[in-house]
């Protein structure tokens, strides 16, 4: 499977807590040792305006999680981390409070559970910002069967629920795919309309992302996005679903038509040498493009590849997220 994906923060220190290692587990270190650590925290100086505007996907640290999941794209022995350890976590080692999560990573789908991480988070001085939702082969929005695209609307109003329960504003949903000759798009919009009206009930923004099926072509996003015509329907704008070929200009024209529905993007990098820095595509030029069109809103820190992915996922968010820190505007 090939994966695609304005918060306040809190007013506590952004490295108030200890760092720790992935080898070590989810365990602070000595207490003498707390004012190298923050020392050593690699957004401490950044303005926490500027702060507020980066996040991280859990996408990202997929290995660490349990092997039982079963996560796309995961080869290795995995980990045990989970989605109630992650914003601590998170918050520890970058210094970031603003979490994006995947539908695939929950361990459990209940409402109580949900609010659980809720409360995790805020205890990490943080919030889910989104969720990533896939359903496989349950993606069915643009389907002409009409039984399987109700099937699919009540599915994803239940992870509606889930989203707002975890206290997140939006979530990402899938277009679903099939033949060229079956793509409908008022058909599709009106799946995501039914959706913008049940989130708008609950405070769940309903996004919609240059991902996966139809939704890979960016000009059928934007004809969704249109003929849905939803100020509870805006867009994510991925970096790495965009074809591998072409120059860097080429790349921001075509991710550049997805600016004026803007809501949130997926940062996303894709191949990485040994040193973990990202060498598919230079990302200083597209943030600058998107701050030039006066976005305003989060960059979501992402990786996704199954060819070269980082050695280490925490070293190159934190390249990531200073070189965002050091591009974007308060």
């Amino acid at each position: 499977m090939k994966r695609r994906t304005f918060l306040q923060q809190s007013g506590r220190a952004l490295a108030a807590t200890p760092l720790f290692s992935l080898a070590s587990g989810l365990f602070g270190v000595p207490a003498a040792d707390a004012a190298q650590a923050r020392a050593q925290a690699p957004m401490a100086s950044v303005p926490p305006a500027v702060m507020k505007r980066i996040g991280i996907t859990t996408v990202c640290l997929r290995d660490q999680f349990p092997k039982k999941l079963g996560l796309p794209g995961v080869k290795g022995p995995g980990g045990t981390l989970t989605l109630m350890d992650a914003p601590k976590f998170i918050a520890d080692k970058l210094g970031i409070h603003n979490v994006e999560t995947w539908n695939m990573q929950f361990e459990d789908t209940s409402l109580d559970y949900c609010k659980k991480l809720k409360a995790a988070a805020t205890a990490a001085g943080s919030r889910f910002i989104n969720l990533q939702l896939d359903l496989g082969a349950a993606d069915n929005l643009s389907d002409p069967d009409a039984a399987k695209r109700a099937a699919t609307i009540t599915a994803m109003k239940g992870w509606m629920d889930r989203t707002a329960a975890i206290g997140a504003a939006s979530m990402r949903a899938n277009t679903g795919g099939g033949p060229e000759s079956a793509w409908d798009p008022k058909r599709t919009a009106d799946g995501f309309r039914q959706l913008a009206e049940y989130g708008k009930g609950i405070g769940v923004k309903v996004l919609i992302e240059n991902h996966i099926g139809y939704s890979a072509d960016i000009d059928k996003v934007v004809q969704v996005v249109k003929a849905v015509n939803h100020p509870n329907v805006g867009v994510i704008c991925d970096w790495g679903n965009t074809p591998a070929n072409g120059t860097i200009d080429q790349k921001i024209a075509s991710l550049s038509k997805l600016f004026p529905y803007l809501y949130l993007v997926s940062a996303k990098e894709l191949d990485f040498n040994d040193q973990n820095q990202h060498t598919s595509y230079d990302i200083v030029p597209i943030i600058k493009a998107t701050e030039a069109s006066g976005f305003k809103g989060v960059y979501s820190i992402e990786f996704y590849t199954e060819a070269q992915p980082p050695r280490d996922v925490v070293a190159a968010a934190k390249n990531m997220a200073q070189t965002l820190a050091a591009n974007i505007k308060a």
